[in-house]
């Protein structure tokens, strides 16, 4: 299961938990031991990416946030998402690892280019395993 996806579930469960602030939403919390370690181990995986996989794992994290962003204009996705402060969690949290990917593209003096190739929501670069679209991505 993908870092990101196991933290998205562990954040649905934090907000269904937390207690309603003064306005009815759910407070924000404070960055996680949790979210540190994903973190820290999503730059492991990223460090063992070759050129192709990270850029295919820059179309991943795009289209990510891209679904993150669609779901702020969606009530039926925001309310999965877990209210307008759950998702806003969620976006920072997400750009917070592209961040690391933009890292390791500039310490391998990569640009992430745009892609047409499928890209699968639910596998990140080191976990894609189609045959066909490894070969499309040329890993």
């Amino acid at each position: 299961m993908s870092y990101l996806r196991q933290i998205m579930q562990r954040l649905n469960a934090r907000a269904a938990a937390a207690s309603p602030s003064a306005n009815g939403e759910a407070a924000p919390a404070a960055p996680s031991p949790l979210l540190e370690r994903h973190l820290a181990d999503y730059d492991a995986q990223l460090a063992g990416c070759s050129p192709a996989m990270l850029q295919y794992e820059w179309a991943w994290i795009e289209q990510h946030l891209d679904t993150l962003t669609l779901a702020r204009s969606t009530p039926a996705m925001l309310a999965a998402a877990g209210g307008p402060a759950h998702l806003e969690a969620l976006l920072d949290e997400s750009r917070r690892f592209r961040s690391l990917l933009e890292q390791r593209f500039a310490a391998a003096g990569l640009t992430p280019a745009a892609h047409r190739h499928t890209v699968l929501a639910t596998a990140h670069a080191w976990e894609l395993t189609h045959p066909e679209l490894r070969r499309q991505w040329g890993f």
